[in-house]
């Protein structure tokens, strides 16, 4: 091998020694090479391809919503290409709710208000952050949920309900966090993963599956810092059997900064509520975590 990346040397040289010359040669130039092709496991790893089918997503009262594609246009995110009809006689906005892909809650944007007898282009976007936390690589299956708001009033027209969603590619298995486990009862499974600076504090995040068989809110309280009361801020709805990824965020004041850069024990409860019904609430916790 040595040999032969010698003699390969040895040949370029002689042509660079024949080109100052200026002597004249029968061979053509030599172009630049093309890059060479990425390692096998790159190309595997790089993200899929995939086709969305039209789909009717709602049809009621004159208001009429087709998921016509997923592209990658969006400067956040993948988003589903969306063309809204009002065939009814008030304005309307047609917003996101809950949305999930191949199983994990992702936070989703979609806010466009649509004039009586007026169509819209738009695009339901799926945040690009959220899903590589979930290391989710090609999406396919979404499920989301569309409210429709009374532009003049605000008042809420409609709920949709979960949407199920299907592209051409095959379901892959779900990424499975590794960490500390907090909770494993009732459905419920809580597991800490790595804290890390954010731009408010410090965060730590924290994977949450959700087997309850109804849906979920998950919210922090009482949280402290090496013992210290500290703002902390979690807030994240999981439909049953799915599951998500999210941050405990420890907000940063002048009174807590060096005590969160120094973090070496975090407690907090997570509380679980029913989102149709708020007296149905669970406190789990605490949990203390040491660092």
């Amino acid at each position: 091998m040595k040999k032969a990346v010698s003699f390969f040397l040895t040949f370029l040289l002689a042509i660079g020694c024949a080109g100052c010359s200026g002597t004249q040669t029968s061979e053509p130039a030599q172009t630049p090479s093309e890059p060479a092709a990425p390692p096998q496991s790159e190309t595997q790893s790089a993200p899929q391809a995939v086709t969305l089918p039209q789909t009717v997503l709602y049809d009621e009262a004159g208001i009429k919503i087709t998921a016509t594609g997923l592209s990658e246009g969006s400067l956040f995110g993948p988003q589903i290409d969306l063309v809204i009809e009002n065939g009814s006689e008030a304005g309307v906005t047609v917003q996101s709710g809950v949305c999930t892909v191949n199983g994990w809650v992702i936070e989703s944007t979609l806010s466009q208000e649509v004039l009586p007898g007026k169509k819209a282009e738009t695009g339901l976007t799926l945040l690009q952050t959220d899903l590589d936390n979930a290391q989710v690589e090609t999406i396919a299956q979404i499920e989301c949920e569309l409210r429709l708001i009374d532009s003049a009033n605000f008042h809420t027209l409609a709920e949709s309900g979960p949407i199920a969603l299907a592209t051409d590619a095959e379901l892959p298995d779900p990424y499975q966090p590794e960490g500390t486990e907090l909770y494993a009862d009732e459905g419920t499974r809580i597991v800490a993963l790595e804290q890390a600076d954010s731009l408010m504090g410090k965060s730590v995040r924290l994977y949450i599956e959700n087997n309850s068989g109804q849906q979920r809110v998950f919210t922090a309280a009482d949280v402290s810092v090496d013992g210290y009361m500290t703002d902390g801020s979690l807030y994240v709805e999981i439909p049953a059997g799915r599951r998500a990824m999210c941050d405990l965020l420890l907000l940063d004041s002048e009174e807590n900064s060096d005590r969160l850069e120094q973090m070496s024990s975090l407690e907090f409860t997570l509380n679980s509520t029913d989102p149709d019904d708020f007296t149905d609430r669970t406190a789990l916790g605490p949990f203390t975590l040491t660092f």
